[in-house]
């Protein structure tokens, strides 16, 4: 494996964060001996922001909204996705899943502690074998965040199992996308990707220098325009459900 490189800031100004728990973990914290026992492997800040923002620009204001995580670790992602459905005054709901029984179990501590733990569910296990469950049938999935085992055949499997549920324009979103892999070792998230374009299309965007160990953070959309239905291009749709809700004229 190369040498990882680091692009999560410590210095920043923490009021920057959605939720005050999560700042308080985050404070006066200089590098992974730090952060590893406070916040667990979490992409830290700036990928923060972008997970947080990413979310409410995904949810339909109209329709009951699920949003998927593996990779719960401590959860920190998971408080910043659940402040930003809670922030957005829609209906929604978190679900994430863990493999590792004392990660989840500090995760749950956190999610309370956080304020937003009531809209998230905790799926313990094998995130291959809980995925269908936590997906259901009903609901199509607003935002993924795919961040639990890395490994290319992993990776891209998790991805089979959430895509045909996406809604229109969903994005899925990576962590660890930087080529850390030597020719011959397993390419990890950075292969994965290049299978997913090369067997499923879409559009793909990487943005390197957030996270860390190893960095960036790249958004899959199977299509950021998707057709209409009901008369109405989605785009339209939306505005109107925004304006019978009265949150825009």
């Amino acid at each position: 494996m190369r040498e990882p490189r680091f692009f999560r800031w410590t210095d920043y100004d923490r009021a920057r964060l959605p939720n005050r728990f999560l700042a308080d973990l985050d404070e006066s914290i200089d590098g992974p001996d730090d952060w590893v026992p406070l916040t667990g492997y979490s992409i830290g800040y700036p990928g923060w922001g972008l997970l947080y923002y990413a979310v409410p620009c995904s949810l339909d204001p109209a329709e009951f909204n699920l949003v998927v995580e593996t990779g719960t670790n401590f959860g920190s992602s998971s408080i910043v996705m659940a402040q930003a459905i809670r922030d957005s005054g829609v209906r929604g709901e978190l679900r994430t899943v863990e493999i590792d029984s004392s990660c989840a179990d500090r995760a749950a501590e956190h999610l309370e502690k956080s304020g937003v733990g009531d809209l998230v569910t905790q799926f313990r296990g094998n995130s291959l074998e809980r995925l269908p469950e936590m997906i259901g049938t009903n609901e199509p999935i607003r935002c993924v965040f795919l961040d639990g085992n890395h490994e290319h055949d992993h990776v891209l499997e998790e991805f089979s199992l959430v895509l045909p549920h996406l809604a229109p324009g969903a994005p899925v979103l990576f962590d660890n996308t930087y080529r850390i892999a030597e020719p011959g070792e397993d390419p990890r998230v950075h292969g994965a990707l290049q299978t997913i374009v090369s067997r499923f299309g879409g559009n793909l965007v990487n943005f390197p220098f957030c996270s860390w160990f190893t960095p960036g953070i790249a958004v899959w959309q199977r299509d950021p325009f998707p057709a209409s239905d009901g008369g109405a291009p989605v785009a339209e749709r939306t505005r109107r459900r925004w304006s019978r809700l009265g949150l825009r004229k």
